[in-house]
């Protein structure tokens, strides 16, 4: 099997896990391309996003640009009632992505969720590396 295929395939399996454990409606993995060619500078732009997403919420939310969830600061134009995110790192610390979940309801999540969603984070982490 194709190691870029799978690698889209356990991402995207990722993103779906976060959405059922998390319990909401959308979760992204999100990729940035750096501007540098050694990988340490900032984020250009967004190269992939895995997504679970229910369908009937994004039909009900055509507002809602999901491939911007990667990045907080777009995320927090689109008035969701949560946004959380996690920032995915790479060996140096260099933030190389985002795995973020969204929904309608105004919550927190607790320490337990949160925890869930640093753990989806570091598996995206390894999956990524591998």
């Amino acid at each position: 099997m194709n190691r870029v295929i799978s690698v889209e395939q356990d991402l995207e399996a990722l993103a779906s896990l976060a959405a059922r454990l998390l319990s909401t409606p959308v979760a992204t993995i999100t990729l940035y391309e750096s501007n540098c060619k050694d990988g340490h500078g900032t984020a250009d732009h967004i190269t992939h996003t895995a997504v679970a997403c229910d369908e009937d919420w994004a039909k009900s939310h055509p507002d809602i640009d999901i491939a911007q969830l990667g990045s907080p600061r777009s995320a927090m134009t689109q008035h969701l009632g949560l946004y959380a995110s996690v920032p995915l790192r790479n060996g140096d610390g260099s933030t190389i992505g985002m795995v973020a979940c969204a929904g309608d309801e105004a919550r927190d999540l607790s320490d337990q969720e949160l925890g869930m969603l640093k753990h989806i984070t570091a598996l995206a982490s390894a999956v990524i590396h591998a």
